[in-house]
Parts: structure tokens; sequence; C-alpha cells
């Protein structure tokens, strides 16, 4: 774990745009071989443990595949001798082979939620894993060092906070981590990401678990890592306060200015949110659920792009959220999501082009999409049933997840086409063309130019609109679509990840100033509101405490949400004017 101090002076409303210590070199050694994906699931039960830990007040539905204790694993390995450093039992520490063949054996570990079987081998072979026995498939291989990578932590630095005239403790902007306090052996800690917050002392308010532990007679520290930007601690005058900010080592290896402030200050401010909720995973947001989310996944992955062009974090969150499939629930239990995660997973693929990773969970996209085709109504929509996010605002979903359901048939058909599985490819795309064909019958109002919400609905949301510019909708209805979007007739969206999309729309219409002036009203708004990370929802017009509130709670908003962060992809997109990022 990279550590990094320091002094007094280096605060971070003094540092860079990215203020976190560079990734440090390190000698990999070879390949760690784990079960498909275990390493991934591994971690996320540790994540899932921690968010509990934190007393974080989320729920956190849908199905995931528990780390498995005993895992087989087998190979065609050529003759020699391979060095073998194994975590389980029976540990090898070798692999003979007199000659070439199919060699197989089994690890197992105590308990899969401290441990996972995996090993480290020189034969760099076509590994396939099986927590049975009976079913294989292709193994995971991660690159690492001495240390197993399932055992990896979060890097840290620690930094001094800038004490207030009134008390309060400031880091210039949001940060994840623990604070320690020395010479104050009866402090109390509250901290918040906005004043208001750490100003509260109603237990049934906070957003996080905030009792210290003792470390040493004179040392005090966070039982667990907070989300914050403000410190207000009592029975603290004359300590000692500093703050292990936590991350993953990231290289930014695109960046973006045009010489306008207030543009490049959004940018930064994106790729710093989507640099705080990188951690092993692409999560939503570092206070309240710490999780990896799906619907997320479709604006941070795009940002990733755009910014630090690490694809580990994007293929783990696709790993571990295809996990379980969908057979029992939909993914994070929430209907649209799961065709977020085709989306996402052909998105992927298109960026990185990684086809060692869709081989291993090809035989999981296969049954997603058998299980969704085989949900649907005789006019081949997806039922309307259980959860339908779309976006935290009110209306009804119908036509917009039909059109995020072609969205998904159509990434399933290029996916099938990288695999070479023609069969599907064809199916897929069909199916895809039928639904758009029944979409535009059912659902296209040409008298105003809309989608509406439902075949006999006179409800028309933003939603389905902006998603149907360049999937569903021809140019010429794009066109008129996104004259509708500059209006005020469309109730607004209820979130940063929904207008991302909505702005994209504007973009592929041509609508390129338009789309800037809502950047810098609605980022840049965040921004003029204190925001130095963007928040999860934005309601124009908020002012003082109630800015806050979300969930019928006052702090409840996530003030770092990671699906805030496109701008990252929106604004390089605006000022090339090349082709524009394809969603679908």
């Amino acid at each position: 774990m990279a550590k990094t101090h320091l002094s007094g002076k280096d605060r971070f409303d003094d540092l860079p745009l990215d203020p976190f210590p560079a990734p440090e070199l390190q000698h990999d050694s070879g390949c760690w071989i784990y079960g498909r994906a275990e390493r991934e699931i591994f971690l996320h039960r540790r994540m899932i443990r921690e968010k509990d830990e934190a007393h974080l007040k989320v729920g956190y539905p849908g199905e995931f595949m528990p780390p498995h204790g005993t895992m087989h694993f087998r190979a065609e390995l050529p003759a020699g001798v391979f060095p073998v450093v194994c975590v389980g039992t029976p540990a090898l520490p070798e692999i003979r082979m007199a000659s070439p063949g199919k060699f197989e054996f089994t690890l197992s570990v105590p308990d899969p939620e401290r441990d996972v079987p995996c090993f480290r081998c020189e034969a760099d072979a076509g590994w396939e894993s099986s927590p049975d026995g009976i079913e294989w498939h292709d193994a995971s291989r991660i690159i690492g060092g001495d240390v197993p990578p399932h055992r990896t932590e979060l890097s840290s630095f620690r930094i001094t906070p800038k004490r207030m005239p009134d008390g309060k403790y400031d880091l210039g902007r949001e940060i994840f981590g623990r604070v320690w306090i020395r010479h104050a052996p009866d402090a109390k800690l509250f901290v918040g990401e906005s004043i208001p917050e750490a100003e509260n002392r109603n237990p049934e308010d906070f957003e996080q678990r905030l009792d210290l532990i003792r470390k040493d007679e004179e040392t005090l520290c966070s039982a667990v890592p907070l989300a914050f930007r403000y410190l207000s601690p009592e029975h603290a005058d004359g300590a000692e306060v500093e703050v292990e900010a936590l991350y993953t080592p990231l290289t930014m290896r695109k960046r973006f200015s045009c010489g306008d402030k207030e543009l490049d200050a959004i940018w930064e401010r994106s790729a710093y949110t989507l640099h705080l909720c990188t951690q092993h995973f692409l999560i939503d947001g570092v206070k309240r659920d710490r999780l990896p989310w799906a619907g997320d996944l479709a604006v941070s992955l795009l940002g990733m792009t755009e910014s630090f062009c690490e694809p580990g974090p994007i293929r783990d969150t696709l790993a571990v959220l295809g996990s379980a499939g969908i057979r029992n629930t939909p993914v994070n239990g929430i209907t649209d999501y799961t065709l977020w995660y085709l989306i996402n997973f052909e998105l992927y693929e298109r960026f990185f082009d990684d086809p060692g990773f869709l081989r291993q969970e090809y035989f999981r996209i296969v049954e997603t999409a058998e299980l969704l085709l085989a949900q649907r109504l005789e006019n081949g929509l997806l039922p309307v049933r259980g959860w339908v996010l779309i976006d935290w605002a009110e209306g009804d979903k119908n036509c917009a997840l039909q059109v995020l359901f072609f969205m998904a048939l159509r990434s399933l058909s290029r996916l099938a086409e990288r695999m070479d599985d023609r069969e599907h490819a064809a199916t897929w795309s069909r199916t895809a063309a039928e639904l758009r064909e029944t979409i535009r019958r059912d659902f296209y109002d040409p008298a105003s130019g809309l989608f509406r919400c439902s075949p006999d609905s006179n409800e028309f949301l933003r939603h389905q609109n902006f998603l149907a510019v360049g999937s569903v909708a021809t140019p010429e209805e794009s066109r008129r679509i996104a004259e509708h979007l500059l209006k005020d007739g469309l109730p607004p969206v209820g979130t940063p990840y929904m207008k991302s999309f909505e702005i994209l729309a504007l973009i592929r219409t041509g609508f390129r100033t338009e789309a800037l002036g809502e950047i810098r009203r609605f980022w840049g708004g965040m921004i003029k509101d204190g925001a130095t990370t963007f928040f999860e929802a934005y309601g124009e017009g908020k002012s003082g405490s109630g800015l806050y509130d979300f969930y019928d709670r006052p702090f409840g908003l996530s003030l770092c949400h990671a699906w805030s962060c496109a701008p990252l992809f929106l604004l390089p997109m605006i000022f090339r004017n090349e082709p524009d990022t394809d969603p679908a």
C-alpha cells in the first residue's frame, strides 16, 4: 500500500487537478489464476461488509455470487517443471509434467469470506476453473506481484486539513479516508460533505458511522473510512488532526482544456469525482452506497475512456454485476439495469478490445439474453414490472424501457459478432429490428414529433425521447425531438445521470452550442453552489441546507456520485466536433 505524507502547508485547495500520488512501478512476477470472477466476487463481498460496518443507509438489491471456498483448476500443459505459489490447500510447490497433457488439481480455503483459492504458475496455459468439477469456464488471469491481487487494499496518503476560525476543519474538497486525532482523548467526531452536515448533531440524521476508536493513549481514529470535506470535532481544542486519504492509483492519460475557466473547472471536477469513485470497481458514491450499479456504469465507463483510460475497474465491475445472472432477479434488482449491463459490456469491448474477458463471460451474456427474450409479452415488448428506475423522476417508464431494450439487443448482436457467433448475432439483430418497428408503430406520435410513454397515453417524458435519438428515431425525428428538449414543455430529468444522455442527444443532432449551455447551466450551477465533486441529483433553485436533502433525509444526497461525471466525455465530444460516442 503506497503511503505518502504531505506537510501541513500542502492542502487539497493548493493541489493540482489529480492530487493523488502517481501509481508506483511494481514488479509483476506473473499471472495469478482464479476461478471465473472469484477475485472480483471476493472484493465485492468485502465491500458489502464494509458498507454494513459503516452503517450506510442503503439497501443493495440484486443477487450476487458468493465466493467459493473450493475451486478446481485444469489445463493442457507442456512437458516440464513449473513452480507454483498457492493460496489454499493442498499447496503445490511445483507442477511436474513428464510429457504434454492435461493437469487438474483442487485448492480449498477455510473461510472464503477471508480468502479465496488462487495460484501463480509460470505455465501460461489456458486454465479453466470450476467450483463443482462439473461445469467449467475460463479461469480469470490477473497480473500481479508477490501479494495475491484479492488481498490488495486501497492506497493512502496523509494530509492536514485547514483549521477554520470557528474550530471546524476544511480539506478544500471532498475526500474519502480515515480521520486521526491526537492529544484529545475525549474528542468526538462529526463530518460532512457540506457544512450543515458537519454541524449536525442528531444521530438519526447521520449518514455514516462517526465513532472513534482508540489506537493508543494519545491517538484516536475514525472506526471506518468516511466521505467528507468538513470536520467539526468536539472536545478537540489543541488537537492534532490529520486525514489518511484513501484512493486507487490512476494515471491521467487524457486531459481536456479549452481555455474557458468554467468549462475547464467542470471537466476537472468531473475527473476528480470519477477518481474518488474508483475503488477496485466503479462505484456510485463515496458517502452512501460505495457499491457498483449497472446504470451508474453507463456514465462512468464513458468518462473513464476520456480521462484515465483504465480498463481494470470497468472489467471488474462488469464481472461482478454479471456474476449470478438474472434467473432470480435483474442486475442490481432493477429491470433496466440488466439492459445497461449488456449495453456497457459492448461499450467496454468497443473501447478496450478484451476478447479474453468476453470469452470468459459470454455464456452469461447468452443466458441473460435468453432469459430476457423469454420474458417478452406477445407484442415483443418487455413487461414493466418490478423495479424500473430509468431515473429518479415520476412518470410512465414503459417507452423508455423498450428503447433501452432495443439498445441492449443491438449491443448483444455486436457482441455475438465479436465472438463469431453468427446464429445469435442474426437472431438478436432481427429481434432488435422487429422491436424498433413495434416501438415506432405503437409509441411514436407524428403530430407532436415525440414518443409517448405508453401506446394509449398522452404523457410524454424526456427520457424515451432523448434515448430514441440515434437508436429508434430517424435523423429527421431526432432533430424534432432535440427541438422539444430545448423547450420547457417536458418535465425535467431527475439526475445528472439522465441529463448526460439528454445532452448527448443534443450533440448528436447538431445542437452543440446548446449542449454546451446545458453543461454550463447544470454542472456549472453545482459549482456555483460550492460543489468540488458532482452531486447525485441537482435541484436547480434549491438553496441552503435544503440543497442536500434526498430520500426524505436532510443529508441523504450524495455530493460525489460517479454517474455525474459525464462532462468528461461530453466536453471533448463537443470541442472535437467528431462523430459522437454511441452508447448503444
